[in-house]
């Protein structure tokens, strides 16, 4: 017997608007508790907050108080007054923990993040990224190309994001049967490391700007495909390897408005074999919106493009708009566990 739906009250509302508008104490304790490493210091077992604060350089009063608030939310556990242990949220903090999440947490509560949030008005006003509103750039990555310190933290922020889609990508999508896979964009390959991991049969070639391919092949070799995988540098705004069997552009399209995105595809369209296929690994906004915890993280996906990048999350008929622009049609979209799906282009019957 199910029980009837009871309807919230307007105090249970409030409260959760007001949850809701509070949200980033959480982010910023996270990101202290995260810079301290504290998860890796409670990987073995609990501590006092006076030897967290010893080893941290923290102050002891403040520490235990930012260490109680995360308790609150299962981050860490108070198996004693004052004394802590590492929780199974917390845990996911951990440098070595497998789909780590340090260096998101370090990057999305970091001061970049925080100040191109804080210009969110703006953006909203105006259209105007806060990259080029606060820093005068027309995009992020130029940003990063200027300062080492943040081009490092982003390059590992996007490292902990491709790991964490790239198995289920794998997964999602039948690779077998040979053929050649040019990953643009691919990073330090992640995503075709996880893919010729999974799919013995095919070969890879990585495809990114060259300073980003000449830090790939240890991650190649350790994966044990780097005898099955070419480098070649590029750049995708001007072309892309020719000849390949099926395209993959995770994360890609999302940073560039239309104009931008449609280069990017025209080179891809150019380059494919007749029968080829080109695969976006993208989020596929819903339309309509309705509350879930999927839905949230999307939508919001789409305001960090707002705010960091000239690009955007889009809808499947904007994708399909894209691809048409481009001399492309959309033959499918295939979800995975993550947020983001396939969205896999051929060219025109």
């Amino acid at each position: 017997m199910s029980s009837a739906h009871v309807e919230p009250t307007a105090a249970e509302r409030a409260a959760e608007v007001r949850r809701l508008l509070t949200g980033y104490r959480v982010s910023q304790a996270l990101y202290v508790a995260t810079q301290l490493g504290i998860a890796d210091r409670l990987s073995d077992e609990p501590k006092t907050a006076e030897e967290l604060a010893h080893e941290t350089g923290a102050h002891a009063p403040s520490l235990v108080r930012l260490l109680r608030a995360l308790s609150a939310y299962g981050v860490f556990s108070e198996v004693a007054p004052g004394r802590f242990a590492l929780a199974p949220l917390g845990a996911c903090l951990r440098a070595d923990a497998p789909n780590s999440l340090r260096d998101v947490a370090l990057a999305f509560a970091g001061e970049d993040f925080w100040r191109t949030w804080g210009d969110l008005l703006h953006c909203v006003r105006t259209g105007e990224s806060a990259t080029t509103h606060l820093f005068g750039t027309d995009n992020p990555f130029d940003r990063y190309a200027q300062d080492p310190e943040l081009a490092a933290m982003m390059s590992a922020n996007f490292a902990a994001g491709s790991r964490a889609r790239a198995a289920a990508v794998a997964a999602a999508y039948d690779f077998s049967g040979g053929g050649t896979i040019v990953d643009v964009g691919g990073g330090y390959g992640q995503l075709l490391a996880a893919v010729l991991r999974a799919h013995p049969e095919p070969r890879g070639v990585l495809f990114d700007l060259p300073h980003v391919v000449a830090e790939a092949g240890p991650l190649l070799a350790a994966a044990g495909v780097a005898d099955r995988c070419d480098i070649v540098p590029g750049d995708m705004f001007a072309a892309v390897p020719e000849g390949g069997d099926t395209y993959l552009l995770m994360s890609i399209i999302h940073d560039w408005d239309d104009a931008r995105a449609i280069a990017i595809l025209r080179n891809c369209q150019r380059a494919m074999r007749p029968d080829a296929t080109i695969l976006l690994i993208e989020i596929v906004l819903p339309v309509p919106v309705e509350p879930s915890p999927a839905a949230q993280e999307q939508t919001m996906g789409d305001l960090n493009m707002l705010v960091r990048t000239t690009g955007r999350e889009r809808t499947e008929e904007e994708y399909r708009a894209l691809f048409r622009a481009a001399g492309l049609t959309v033959a499918d979209i295939i979800p995975t566990v993550t947020t983001h799906s396939l969205v896999c282009g051929k060219h025109p019957e």
